[in-house]
């Protein structure tokens, strides 16, 4: 009896060694999200989840709601499949009981943000869907909207209007703010070119092989920027990739318009190998001279030749990731201009870009992860007054890099992201340019937390930035009390609130204290700048930008309705523009500007309408109006848009969708002096749009018709208004196809 006794509890003993969990029981947890589609927003019904490594699956009901049980503590990888879309695999974090709040985007073709490492505590923001819904562009909207330039692709979004000199030196300008008070970033590094500092300098980048644009404004800015007025264009192309895929993709596009006879072509790859994705791309562009209602724009032809290559190494930790890009594009800038020569200049444009990332992830209730960004760029910008005759060089070598550590629930905060982040810019000039070479050094440091409290959502971010630029003798004729060496401390703080009044309305306002350090040629230009036709005239004491901005905002949501109003209100009583002094310089003939800080008040208000009219049948709507006033002249601030409005009908039958729209604008009096006053108008539009799934490929094709009556208008931003309207009558015609 004895020896049983033994034999019963040696073999409890071994049972217990080897099966724990029957003596103890393990943290279960659930799994509650939604599947929609990414082109919509609309829920989707059947689409498959599956939890990888295991044999657990679910699919969505008629809402895109899908959810696990009775799962243990740990990471899961969610593996989401809908016929049609892209497959798309997710990272989660079970911690707790119920892990809610997750929100994945399915795309018909593979164009989707890079994918976010989360955890079960960090879900979307009230303000993260605020602005998926106004402020981002993607999947066939953005096919549709493509233009010749990243400004043309975004000048019907609201707030937004374009700054240029001709097709190819185009900027995006959001309510009446220009130069680097909107960043352009891709994949959350900033842009190495000179478009922010003169209208002759061009974007250096590609649109068509763009996945996803995002004009991110409010707290989130100063994780870039320290002008919390203005904002950030990011651009996302995934280019190092972020997400481990399993299968070899490939998408490849064609584009074509009549009105400059221009094309392109592109082809975008991903590659798998062992534990690597390696990502290609390629594309070549060309166009003429642009046509317009009254004739041909002159020397505005663009040929643009981009590639690029980037690879990543996947661990369960993390990844580590490099890529390189090089940009190449000659363009022309019209002639016509008091001082301009009779057949414009030539621009030929250089970018080599060199990027690393290494991102690893904790996978704790507090720290979700750490990502370090490096990058290396070579710019060359030089403009050809003829064949033989170079009347300016532009060269950059700059290096940044940044630290950035992400929080989930920390404090009171929810989540958040805080870093720091430097750049080193050495600026050489040569040519007929009398601006300093100057070496510039900035660093950074800076935060933004996320957090509910009942009803409200409330983000907000600091940054503190340290500028130091060192100018250095360019030639003799330069004036020794230009060579004065700055150095400038700024600090930028904003806060925004969003409360819920009911499930489907919010109400909620932002307040901000923004400022901007001048740019090099604010500070240190002293002499004609052809390409511009202008001659610019600096000023080595000028003081920070700095100003508060505020704004209300509301917005109500539900299936079938979505409508946003926002007032806002930008007081800065030290703002930077150049102004025309009505005075000619003798020598060259040129206009002279003249750099100057002054007290301005920017107000104005934005609207955005969607609305399901039937079953198949939506209008969407944008209404934007900027008033800008200078304070001590009580006089119009220059270069301010007028009032527009944009109206959209589109119909969807399955795989096809028309549309009809109208941009109206009203004419723009209040102006500066010696700026030149425009006329009101209005443009209509069509498209039509049809997706085709193969067994194999997804094709996109779209045919788009601007401005069909041929209108004759002029865009209030554009130098070249003196001379010529905008494009006529315009075919669009973009074909795509996704493996």
């Amino acid at each position: 009896m004895k020896k049983k006794n033994i034999r019963i509890l040696l073999s409890l003993i071994l049972i217990a060694a080897h099966c724990p969990f029957l003596f103890t029981q393990s943290a279960m947890g659930r799994i509650e999200g939604i599947i929609l589609d990414g082109s919509t927003d609309k829920p989707l019904e059947n689409a498959f989840v599956k939890i990888q490594n295991t044999t657990l699956g679910n699919v969505t009901d008629k809402n895109g709601i899908f959810e696990f049980v009775s799962l243990p503590y740990g990471k899961y990888f969610l593996e989401v499949s809908f016929v049609g879309f892209k497959t798309y695999s997710y990272e989660i974090e079970v911690n707790k009981e119920i892990t809610q709040g997750i929100i994945i985007h399915l795309y018909p073709v593979p164009i989707e943000t890079s994918p976010i490492i989360v955890t079960g505590s960090h879900s979307n923001s009230k303000f993260d869907d605020m602005n998926e819904l106004i402020n981002v562009l993607k999947g066939k909207e953005l096919e549709r909207e493509l233009g010749m330039t990243l400004a043309s692709t975004l000048k019907n979004e609201t707030g937004l209007s374009i700054r240029s000199m001709g097709p190819a030196p185009a900027r995006p300008v959001i309510r009446g703010l220009g130069s680097d008070r909107v960043q352009i970033t891709e994949d959350g590094i900033q842009t190495t070119d000179l478009s922010a500092t003169s209208p002759d300098h061009a974007v250096s980048i590609e649109p068509f092989t763009i996945e996803r644009i995002e004009v991110i404004r409010g707290p989130k800015v100063l994780l870039q920027n320290t002008t919390t007025i203005g904002g950030v264009v990011n651009i996302l192309r995934d280019e190092i990739p972020e997400s481990f895929q399993q299968k070899f993709s490939l998408s490849a596009g064609i584009y074509g318009e009549t009105v400059n006879k221009g094309y392109l072509g592109s082809v975008v790859t991903k590659i798998p190998l062992g534990k690597f994705v390696f990502r290609g791309e390629i594309s070549h562009r060309k166009t003429q001279d642009l046509n317009t209602p009254i004739g041909i724009l002159k020397n505005s032809d663009i040929i643009t030749d981009n590639y690029s290559v980037g690879a990543s190494f996947f661990e369960d930790w993390g990844l580590i990731g490099v890529s390189v890009r090089q940009f190449e594009t000659n363009y022309g800038v019209p002639g016509g201009f008091v001082g301009a020569h009779p057949n414009g200049v030539d621009i030929k444009m250089f970018k080599r870009q060199f990027n690393f990332k290494f991102k690893h992830n904790f996978h704790s209730e507090k720290i979700e992860g750490v990502e370090i960004q490096l990058s290396r760029d070579y710019y060359r910008h030089t403009e050809y007054e003829r064949a033989d005759l170079i009347g300016a060089d532009f060269s950059i070598y700059n290096y940044r890099g940044s630290v950035n550590l992400f929080n989930n629930q920390f404090l009171f905060f929810d989540r958040g992201t805080s870093g720091v982040s430097f750049e080193f810019r050495d600026f050489n000039i040569g040519g007929f340019v009398f601006t300093a070479p100057t070496k510039s050094l900035k660093l950074s440091g800076y935060s933004y937390q996320s957090f509910s409290l009942g009803r409200f959502s409330i983000d907000g971010a600091f940054r503190i930035s340290f500028d130091k630029l060192d100018p250095r003798r360019a030639n003799p004729s330069s004036k020794t009390e230009f060579l004065i060496n700055r150095k400038f401390w700024t600090y930028s703080l904003s806060v925004s609130a969003l409360y819920g009044l009911t499930e489907n309305f919010f109400v909620g306002g932002n307040i901000s204290k923004s400022s901007r350090v001048p740019t090099i040629e604010e500070l240190y230009s002293e002499g004609p700048h052809l390409a511009a036709y202008s001659y610019e005239i600096g000023n080595p004491n000028l003081k920070s930008e700095n100003g508060i901005g505020s704004e209300i905002f509301s917005y109500y949501k539900n299936d079938k309705f979505f409508f946003m109003i926002t007032v806002f209100r930008n007081d800065l009583w030290f703002y930077i523009i150049p102004r025309n002094t009505g005075k000619i310089n003798s020598q060259t003939l040129l206009p002279i500007y003249q750099t100057v800080g002054e007290s301005a008040l920017l107000t104005g208000i934005e609207s955005h309408l969607e609305l399901e009219l039937l079953k198949d049948l939506s209008l969407n709507s944008t209404l934007s109006y900027t008033f800008g006033e200078l304070k001590n002249y009580n006089s119009p601030l220059p270069q301010i848009p007028p009032l527009k409005y944009f109206a959209e009908l589109k119909y969807f039958a399955d795989q096809l969708t028309l549309g009809l729209s109208t941009e109206v604008s009203a004419s723009q009096t209040r102006i500066d002096f010696f700026e030149q006053a425009t006329a009101g108008y209005a443009v209509f539009n069509s498209f039509i749009q049809y997706s085709l799934i193969t067994d194999f490929a997804v094709h996109n094709f779209s045919l788009n018709c601007d401005n069909i009556l041929n209108k004759e208008y002029r865009n209030h931003l554009s130098r070249v208004k003196i001379i010529m309207p905008e494009a006529g009558r315009n075919f669009r015609f973009t074909y795509r196809v996704y493996l």
